[in-house]
């Protein structure tokens, strides 16, 4: 099981707990589709709101993730198909603006490169439990060293300017970090608190309260607005609802397809006059 894996219901379970894993992908799929409508319209009057109603998502899809990562029967497979997506939009972006350039939208949008590196952190993390509570000072410090290594080489690409720029941005865009993956380090944390604290539904809720109160208080914007996720959360039952195969991969087909959609329709609608 992928981004949106889960198991069966556990004990204690409320009546009211009615969302299935299904249920938030539909959730945060459609909040999304309106976050990119406003993304790549909004210089055609796209309305403010439809970016507010995209705020809760990538929350959304982390806490999916946590619980997929849990159930996978295999986290490097789970890995390696989150990197796939990961670098396959990086080159397909690259390529479509180069073809396509649309000076009000930055098409950076990659998802896959915040999960990715979540799935990362949780493996390390789980190492690390393990090491520590094994005793092994010397495995807990080679965790350690592999937690701050992304870190270590997003920090140089960023701070290194005698490198050439290309080399600079093909680092950040092409070697996934917590630095420069979308969401930034931020939402990479909050994805390994909903992997420690997966049996604690409270503990989650009041995590996604404390990062959008920050965000509140500490930026400028909407991201605040992330709260809202918590109400899904806690609706979510364990169970993970239909879709079979085709639901399992269903997130990684659709996500980069709309985003092209919507930027080619952008496109043609900014160069009417351009074409015949």
């Amino acid at each position: 099981m992928h981004i949106l894996g889960s198991g069966a219901v556990g004990p204690g379970k409320a009546d009211w707990q009615i969302l299935t894993g299904f249920h938030l992908k539909i959730i945060g799929i459609v909040l999304m589709v309106f976050d990119h409508i406003y993304q790549m319209f909004y210089m055609f009057g796209a309305p403010d709101w439809f970016t507010w109603l995209g705020r809760p998502v990538a929350t959304i899809f982390l806490f999916l993730c946590a619980e997929g990562y849990h159930y996978t029967r295999s986290k490097a497979g789970y890995m390696l198909s989150l990197f796939v997506g990961f670098q396959s939009m990086n080159v397909i972006s690259t390529l479509l603006t180069l073809r396509m350039r649309l000076d009000d939208v930055a098409l950076i949008n990659n998802i896959f490169g915040t999960l990715l590196v979540s799935v990362f952190y949780m493996i390390l993390a789980d190492m690390l439990k393990q090491a520590v509570s094994d005793k092994k000072l010397g495995a807990s410090l080679l965790v350690l060293s592999y937690m701050l290594l992304p870190f270590v080489v997003g920090i140089l690409a960023l701070t290194m300017t005698d490198l050439p720029v290309w080399l600079r941005v093909a680092v950040l865009r092409y070697i996934p970090n917590p630095i420069a993956v979308e969401g930034g380090f931020t939402l990479v944390l909050l994805g390994v608190l909903f992997h420690l604290f997966r049996k604690a539904r409270m503990i989650q809720v009041m995590i996604v309260l404390a990062v959008s109160a920050l965000s509140l208080f500490l930026a400028d914007g909407v991201q605040w607005i992330m709260a809202l996720a918590v109400i899904p959360i806690l609706l979510y039952n364990g169970k993970r609802g239909p879709g079979g195969m085709c639901g399992k991969y269903f997130f990684y087909v659709f996500y980069p397809a709309h985003i092209y959609l919507l930027y080619v329709i952008a496109w043609l609608w900014s160069n009417q006059s351009a074409l015949p």
